[in-house]
């Protein structure tokens, strides 16, 4: 390939690559090179032609982020809830704006507001600013996957101490804003991605992190020079990338099941697999009847009608369209078991899957939800493949992570594959780099040499330069290079302060707003094992050591340089102008490396793209005869080329309703005939970073699951629940109206110390209070609720089936810290969730804090239809609720139904809990007090003793 921009990178001999190696674990596999790889990714690369959408770069430009409002050109379409799109273009360039918009409006509304107050601290942001000054780029790492600036920078305007193993700030995949200290966004600004923050670098004094910028021809290196950096601590763009390039790709490529995701149409096809074999293998659906069901022409109206099969009829029919219909909807209440069918679903088709087939693809949102699908799977199906090792389970999981295996057997290079030319190719251009940047590097002033290089002195003047430091350098010892320009410059150099000082400021530690597992969840989506590229950047490190500098002066900006460069005996130069002309020969110098060096850095990029490539060429080798491969929806587009080439056609998403629309259209490879969508879209959305694209006029959160309903494009809805006890039902009925009980659930064991009140709304109008971080909080409520889950643990219940959830953070954090302290608590785990947190979870007891409760009866997150459904069917024996009952009732007719539907037959509602002690049998009525003078210390007395 040749090279680009006018650099040309040097030919050495590269080393021989071996080929495969045996570990001693187990043998090589026989490599073979799948070249629909290369062809995808290069396919895809930005091109000067083609809808607009499809021709933007990767990481967002400066002018999306720094454009005035005034001056911008862009515009975000709706997602359209109703109706079709006019074609697969349309339907593409919407949602890629929409997507892209989501992921970069929080930092433009950083800058807007830096911009006009430039020196404002964290807490007097309103968009959530996070500020980093004196930022100074103190070195460069060159890794595998890019050129790397590391950063030094000053949290003084956080004012607080950070917790950096639980903090959001600069987590890897970041999008930061770097302006000049000096010009503070009036006119420059850099886009750059957070490459790495190990825990050693943002714990140093001062802290420290890698960035990528935006682009190769964006890359800074002068270490003098003073930024200011800024994030939001809302989004996290690394999510986003990948499907806002599956986006673009698909606009070169074929669409399948367009017809419906675009076009809404109702009636929906057998896949064109099916069509060609209807007959399958049902044998696995009904144990112990050998091969009675191995042949049943599934489109032509049969299925059997088996006592031997334990499901009920919404769940065969569930089953019936995931296996005959090339899109499959299927919607699972509370319960319902729609896991279960998925997995039965998976074992039919792996069942009737002939050994040439592909790969069947799963995914879910989460890696958590992930992770369960793949234990059920690897009960049928141990030979799994996941891609992503950011999973918790050690035992089953970890061990079929596409990186475990591949430590298990090696495969170093496919023969005509990319990776050893471009493994070749990358450490021959760090030495380039190495060797370009060492004026940067040794410490020392310019030397004459370096100046010539540059063409800024010429022969004769170097030697001027030099012939008259000799009259005052002592010969007899060894000679630095530098030496005749310390000499002519002497008394006019000077320290070059500027850099990231040490600070040890008295602060306190910095509130984390999110709990600690979401936190993992959103790093895993950043931190894949299998790139190699979690926590640290490994690499070749550069550090730059430029401790010299020219005195300035007063006169600085009016000496005329040129003229004095003219001169042809730097001796005559007065010695109060050296110290000004060498600064100005010191940028000059630098701002010819850095020209060479962002020539260099195209040619770095391509080889890291060529090097991914290779790797991905080998990767292939391992996922070909996997049977079945997990990721999540972000995966499906992270690692879209290497999927692709393995043609697969059947796809299946879990959680599907909780998913943005793009990361599922992703899933839509050229080869697809068959996908599989299984959620729940009354329960939580999808979140948006920026809330105003969520809901009315565009309706980002709607994911395709849902838009597919609201078009009465066919689908199947489970009806019979298996978790919750019938009386906790039946506070979803304004939800599911047509949801029932299995037989199961009819005898739920009581909850020790409630007799037989499985549920029971305690009312009260404690008023609600604020914390530091803005989040909603009720004092009073949270020490109800700690002596709440006290009373349970004394009469025997254990403490992990109790979860406690609440719609808000900081009642979280305030519960959670109650139950730490409580005396009777001590040694004990708690499980205390926000509602977002616990979609697909459920537990034996739960407790559900409200918090809201004030005079303008706003309710805030009460108010989401979604998150109330979740919040309200969690539980399987035990459901308790706290919250001021009157007030939501005037705002909302949802909760209005939930209170009055509690209130009846029996009624579980009022201003006391009704407790019967299982050692005594004595019944208690603890009541709230209405009055404005609340004891809250009486109320948590009361609990204390046994």
């Amino acid at each position: 390939m040749a090279a680009r921009g006018g650099y040309k990178p040097r030919q050495r001999v590269a080393p021989a690559v071996n080929g495969n190696q045996n570990t001693g674990r187990k043998q090589p596999i026989t490599a073979t090179l799948n070249t629909r790889i290369r062809n995808y990714v290069k396919d895809t690369g930005v091109s000067s032609d083609g809808p607009s959408f499809v021709i933007q770069r990767e990481i967002p430009t400066s002018d999306e982020i720094s454009a005035p409002l005034d001056g911008r050109d862009f515009e975000v379409q709706v997602n359209r809830v109703a109706g079709r799109w006019e074609s697969r273009e349309q339907y593409l360039s919407d949602h890629y704006g929409l997507l892209r918009e989501d992921g970069i409006s929080s930092l433009r509304a950083v800058v807007d507001e830096f911009r006009v107050q430039p020196y404002m601290l964290e807490k007097n942001s309103e968009e959530n600013a996070q500020i980093y000054e004196k930022v100074f780029i103190v070195g460069l790492t060159l890794a595998h996957s890019g050129v790397a600036a590391k950063v030094t920078f000053s949290l003084r305007r956080a004012e607080k101490k950070i917790l950096w193993q639980q903090s959001k700030r600069l987590q890897q995949g970041t999008i930061v804003a770097l302006t000049p200290a000096q010009d503070m966004f009036s006119s420059i600004c850099k886009v750059a991605v957070v490459a790495a923050r190990p825990l050693s670098g943002v714990q140093a004094n001062p802290p420290e992190v890698d960035i990528f910028f935006g682009s190769p021809e964006e890359i800074e290196i002068d270490p003098q020079q003073e930024w200011i950096m800024v994030e939001s601590s809302n989004g996290y763009f690394e999510a986003y990338r990948y499907t806002l390039k599956s986006l673009q790709r698909m606009a070169k490529e074929a669409f399948p099941l367009a017809n419906y995701i675009v076009g809404v149409q109702r009636d929906i096809c057998p896949p064109w697999y099916l069509q060609n074999q209807p007959k399958t293998d049902l044998s696995i659906l009904f144990p112990g009847t050998g091969r009675k069901y191995a042949q049943v022409d599934i489109l032509d109206g049969q299925w059997p009608d088996d006592p031997t099969s334990d499901l009920d009829a919404s769940q065969v029919a569930a089953l019936r369209r995931i296996l005959r219909k090339e899109l499959a909807v299927v919607q699972g209440p509370p319960g319902t078991g729609k896991t279960h069918v998925s997995v039965l679903a998976l074992r039919v088709l792996l069942e009737n899957k002939r050994d040439d087939d592909p790969p069947i693809i799963v995914a879910a949102h989460t890696n958590h939800a992930l992770d369960q699908l793949l234990r059920h799977i690897a009960s049928f199906e141990p030979e799994f493949v996941r891609l992503g090792g950011m999973t918790l389970d050690e035992e089953i999981i970890r061990p079929r992570t596409l990186y475990e295996i591949k430590q298990g057997t090696k495969i170093n290079n496919v023969p005509g594959g990319m990776k050893g030319p471009a493994f070749s190719s990358i450490k021959n251009l760090m030495k380039d780099v190495q060797e370009l940047l060492q004026p940067l590097t040794e410490g020392h002033p310019l030397s004459e040499d370096v100046l010539k290089q540059y063409g800024i002195l010429d022969d004769q003047q170097c030697i001027s330069l030099v012939n008259g430091a000799a009259e005052w350098v002592d010969t007899s010892r060894p000679r630095v290079a530098s030496a005749a320009m310390i000499t002519w410059a002497s008394g006019e150099l000077v320290h070059a302060d500027n850099r990231t000082m040490p600070e040890s400021f008295l602060f306190d530690y910095e509130e984390i707003e999110l709990e600690y597992e979401k936190l993992k969840e959103i790093e895993a989506e950043g931190k894949v094992r299998d790139d190699d590229e979690f926590d640290v950047l490994r690499g070749e490190r550069i550090t730059f050591k430029e401790p010299w500098t020219g005195q300035e002066r007063a006169d600085g900006p009016n000496i005329d340089f040129e003229s004095l460069l003219a001169t042809r005996d730097l001796w005559k130069i007065p010695s109060q102008s050296r110290g000004p002309l060498y600064r100005h020969m010191q940028q000059r110098v630098k701002k010819a490396i850095l020209e060479k060096l962002r020539r260099i850095m195209k040619w770095y990029h391509e080889q890291t793209i060529n090097l991914k490539i290779g790797k991905w060429e080998v990767d292939t080798n391992y996922l070909s005869k996997a049977k079945i491969i997990g990721c999540t929806t972000t995966g499906l587009s992270k690692y879209r080329p290497l999927l692709d080439s393995l043609k697969p056609k059947i796809v299946l998403v879990e959680e599907a309703a909780e998913t943005l629309e793009a990361f599922v259209t992703a899933a839509c490879f050229e080869t697809l005939e068959h996908l599989i969508l299984v959620g729940d879209h009354q329960q939580l959305r999808g979140q948006c970073n920026d809330k105003q694209l969520a809901g009315f006029p565009w309706f980002l959160d709607v994911s395709m699951f849902e838009r597919l309903v609201l078009n009465q494009v066919d689908f199947t809805q489970l009806t019979r629940q298996r978790r919750m006890h019938p009386e906790i039902r039946r506070a979803l009925m304004s939800i599911y109206p047509q949801l029932e009980d299995h037989h199961s659930v009819l005898s739920r064991p009581p909850v020790p110390g409630m007799g037989h009140i499985p549920t029971f709304f305690f009312a009260h109008n404690w008023p609600e209070d604020t914390d530091s971080v803005k989040s909603k909080v009720n004092r009073t409520e949270a020490v109800m609720v700690v002596g709440f889950f006290n009373y349970l643990v004394m009469n025997g219940l254990k403490t992990e089936n109790i979860t406690v959830l609440t719609f808000y953070n900081g009642q979280r954090k305030m519960i959670l810290a109650g139950l730490r302290a409580h005396p009777n608590l001590q040694g004990e785990k708690f499980k205390v969730v926000t509602v977002d947190s616990y979609q697909g979870e459920e537990n034996e007891v739960v407790l559900l804090s409200l918090v809201r409760s004030n005079e303008k009866n706003n309710i805030g997150f009460l108010s989401v239809a979604n998150r109330v459904c979740v919040g309200l069917s969690r539980a399987r024996r035990g459901f308790y609720l706290f919250g001021n009952a009157r007030m939501i009732c005037k705002a909302s007719k949802m909760w209005t139904k939930v209170v009055t539907t509690m209130g009846e037959n029996p009624p579980r509602v009022g201003h006391y809990l009704p407790l019967i002690c299982e050692t005594h049998a004595r019944k208690t009525r603890v009541e709230s007090m209405l009055s404005a003078q609340l004891d809250v210390s009486a109320i948590a007395d009361i609990y204390n003793s046994p």
